[in-house]
């Protein structure tokens, strides 16, 4: 069977009232929960979540002043449905 693919990018939100009161699972929870059911309403099934790690490269006035490349992680959930 044929599969086509869909790459979304996820990075939950929590206030820092929620950490403090134990709630911030709870919202991560939820926001997943809601883009799991979207893209499954459209007939896609999650496969993965993974984590990329992105060189951030500085601009041209901030290579100037010394600044050096980052690195950032991006999380991405893939799903998949058949074509």
């Amino acid at each position: 069977m044929e599969y086509e693919y869909k790459v979304v990018g996820f990075k939950a939100s929590v206030k820092a009232r929620d950490i403090g009161s134990g709630k911030a699972d709870t919202q991560v929870s939820v926001q997943l929960a809601a883009v799991l059911e979207e893209t499954a309403r459209d007939g896609w099934e999650l496969q993965g979540q993974y984590r990329f790690g992105v060189d951030v490269k500085p601009g041209c006035i901030a290579a100037l002043l010394g600044n050096k490349v980052s690195q950032l992680d991006i999380e991405q959930l893939v799903f998949r449905r058949p074509k």
